[in-house]
């Protein structure tokens, strides 16, 4: 089970401990200037609306984050849940998905929403090519003379 933290609510060290981690989670904040930027974002960051940065971390450890930036003009989020293991991805987007409805942001609700419809359909899509893939090797056995069976086309 993940646990997700709003940067809002963490102290500077915590904030700070996430600029020395980042870069192991895909999301590195190098120069001071991009520390200066993210700060200032997280600064606008307010419980009833957008942005807002979530951190998330799985039994202490920081894996994740999920930031998202509003609905005005074009939706804007960054997420490295496509780079998680398939139960963390669905945690991570459902959670995304149910921030921003509790916000009213249906636009940003809806990415989430589509990639884990989009995302399902690929599971589904791999496991049907499984399935068939087996059958098929199954129904190019034949048995030999002795009983046994062979598949046919050998090398």
């Amino acid at each position: 089970m993940l646990t997700f933290r709003n940067m809002r609510d963490m102290e500077k060290g915590e904030i700070k401990g996430f600029f020395r981690e980042g870069c192991r989670i895909g999301c590195a904040v190098y120069t001071k200037g991009e520390r200066q930027k993210l700060l200032e974002d997280l600064s606008h960051s307010k419980e009833t609306g957008f942005p807002q940065f979530v951190l998330v971390y799985e039994k202490e450890v920081l894996i994740g984050y999920l930031f998202l930036y509003g609905e005005e003009g074009s939706p804007w989020i960054i997420h490295n849940a496509d780079e998680k293991t398939y139960e963390q991805e669905k945690e991570m987007l459902v959670y995304g998905r149910d921030l921003c409805r509790r916000l009213d942001g249906e636009k940003l609700a809806d990415f989430f929403r589509s990639s884990w419809k989009k995302w399902n359909a690929w599971e589904k899509a791999i496991e049907r090519r499984g399935k068939h893939g087996q059958r098929k090797e199954e129904g190019t056995r034949k048995k030999t003379d002795s009983g046994r069976t062979e598949a046919e086309g050998s090398f």
